[in-house]
């Protein structure tokens, strides 16, 4: 029995070490990615509009309760 639990907290002790191992190229790939990008090709973040609301978002659609009327501006 005692191999198995030495044979089980290797494995433990292993797999933790590939996942951070991981992690860590994972992240330094997305820095690389970032750098070749470079500064042109980010886009702004949302800004207020000249009427103080938020413009529409890009990605996501709105949420509106149901029961509840969108507000028209």
């Amino acid at each position: 029995m005692q191999e198995f639990i030495d044979l089980l907290s290797k494995v433990i002790f292993f797999t933790i070490i590939a996942t951070i191992v991981l992690a860590v190229v994972t992240y330094a790939a997305y820095k690389v990615r970032n750098a070749r990008r470079g500064p042109g090709n980010i886009r702004p973040a949302p800004i207020v509009g000249d009427d103080g609301s938020f413009l529409e978002p890009v990605l996501f659609e709105k949420y509106v309760p149901e029961g509840r009327e969108a507000r028209e501006e």
